[in-house]
């Protein structure tokens, strides 16, 4: 993407303490992997890395995962392999905390067991970065082997939460209701994916039916500015990822300048920022911050006040959350000196 910061904002990026709460895994595949996979097949950089690149919908993006990622993520040692260089990228941008999430159907494929493979997630964490590992799950997935995959996961220690990801046109179906509930009861932390593809109204249905307090992407809500309001009243987050919503042409994202977080923050909205699936936009969670701030006019000090949100909405003790929100302060401090 063509976001290069001058050399002094940069450096402000890369030592600003982050998080990473929007990271589809398999969306994250290193490539050198998959021409080590096939160097024939991969050996040209894909064609949607180009900046000015724009999926034609998202059955298109879909198609591409397929054709690119499905089989590469056969095995938990694969997912140990593509995870321990996404976390090590993660750690090199100043992340502390990443929410990482993996397709909970893909399991039907494999010989490997839904906590085999959370296991060897957490395997590959450098020291020092905090992980939680979520199991993302489709619309209409609560059917055949897939009812029973879901219902177990609910039971596995080493899942610390599920997502609802996928088409978010196909209808919420009934089920999804009950097992987020159960998921809750058994202590794991709910989310969705909801007001990427469709609008405001779906967002309240997410809220309502599911109960989540966060929601992943959620920048159609700013269609609706009761759906803006009640987000700010009742406290819900928003883990956004800008490049992606450009490059999947999201409505109303025609241009970065257009991107709806500029309003969603400036109502008090708590947004945080993220890559979503680096491999297929060819971003990098630094280049979220340089965009924010080339296009969007965000100053040094609401970058500052972004990557603070990500460790409020983080999944940790009291403690952990304060010592994050310390090491910011010096930030904040230099923000206000350059504003």
């Amino acid at each position: 993407m063509p976001y290069h910061a001058d050399p002094a904002l940069a450096e402000f990026v890369r030592a600003l303490p982050k998080t990473e709460t929007h990271l589809h895994l398999e969306g994250a595949c290193p490539f050198e992997l998959l021409q080590k996979l096939d160097p024939v097949k991969y050996a040209q950089p894909p064609p949607f890395w180009d900046d000015a690149y724009r999926y034609q919908s998202f059955n298109q993006f879909m198609d591409l995962y397929v054709e690119y990622c499905a089989a590469f993520f056969t095995s938990a040692d694969r997912y140990h392999e593509a995870a321990k260089i996404v976390l090590q990228k993660c750690v090199d941008q100043g992340c502390r905390y990443v929410e990482t999430s993996f397709h909970l159907p893909a399991l039907l494929f494999m010989k490997d067991s839904g906590p085999e493979v959370i296991r060897a997630i957490r395997a590959a964490a450098p020291r020092g970065l905090e992980l939680r590992v979520f199991a993302g799950m489709c619309h209409n997935d609560y059917r055949d082997a897939g009812r029973e995959l879901i219902d177990d996961a609910l039971t596995w220690p080493e899942l610390d939460g599920i997502d609802l990801h996928g088409w978010e046109d196909i209808p919420l179906e009934s089920w999804t209701a009950d097992v987020w509930a159960r998921a809750r009861a058994r202590g794991k932390f709910t989310k969705a994916h909801a007001g990427e593809f469709m609008g405001a109204d779906y967002v309240e249905k997410t809220l309502d039916e599911l109960k989540v307090t966060r929601i992943e992407h959620g920048v159609r809500s700013v269609e609706n500015p009761a759906t803006v309001a009640r987000l700010v009243r009742e406290g819900v987050a928003l883990d956004i990822c800008p490049i992606s919503n450009l490059k999947l042409a999201v409505r109303g994202v025609t241009a970065m300048s257009a991107h709806p977080i500029r309003k969603l923050f400036d109502a008090g909205v708590t947004v945080t920022i993220n890559s979503d699936d680096p491999f297929f936009f060819g971003n990098a969670l630094a280049e979220e911050y340089y965009a924010l701030h080339q296009d969007l006019g965000f100053s040094r000090a609401e970058l500052v006040k972004i990557a603070a949100n990500g460790f409020r909405v983080a999944l940790v003790p009291e403690h952990q959350r304060k010592a994050w929100l310390d090491e910011l302060a010096p930030f904040a401090v230099e923000a206000a000196f350059h504003s």
